[in-house]
């Protein structure tokens, strides 16, 4: 079973990699109108990943040897997110992602883990995300690890889908 360690802008590339392929999975539940990311985003997501890497963003990698990563974990302040919130005790946990072959296997309760441990080392109390609205298996894992829905869901063009926002104690 893959090991995580920090994520550095290094990573970036392979986070990216593994993030857009997890996306584009979404045209599964998505309504049929729906556009996947191309190439165009996922060398433009990881230039940004670099950046954020190099300065406020933060996450753990799981490597799956020749095959790139096995999981990935991302945070922020939500105040440095596409949909800020001030609150200075509000971390964003900005992407969880496992690659299929690793479902199942207990690499995301420990991603999540690592994640949640490194927001409240940091001073973060709280954490939130937000997730499609239709992606159900994701939204299973995350109530199954405390985290509850904050309000209806709600249309995000940058997405393209209904997303719901989560929230829970990072303690």
């Amino acid at each position: 079973m893959p090991d995580h360690r920090p994520a550095t802008p290094q990573d970036a590339a392979a986070i990216s990699a593994l993030a857009v392929a997890s996306i584009r999975a979404y045209a599964g539940f998505a309504p049929e109108e729906w556009e996947p990311p191309g190439d165009d985003a996922q060398r433009e997501l990881a230039g940004g990943l670099e950046r954020w890497l190099a300065g406020t963003a933060w996450g753990f990698v799981a490597e799956a040897g020749d095959d790139g990563l096995a999981g990935v974990v991302m945070l922020l302040p939500a105040a440095r997110a596409n949909r800020p919130d001030p609150d200075p005790a509000l971390a964003h946990l900005w992407q969880l992602f496992v690659a299929e072959p690793h479902w199942g296997t207990g690499l995301a309760v420990r991603l999540h883990a690592a994640a949640l441990g490194s927001a409240a080392a940091r001073g973060f109390t709280a954490a939130r995300l937000f997730t499609p609205a239709g992606q159900t298996r994701a939204r299973r894992f995350y109530e199954r690890e405390g985290w509850a829905a904050e309000a209806s869901p709600f249309f995000d063009e940058r997405v393209g889908l209904e997303v719901v926002e989560y929230r829970r104690a990072v303690a």
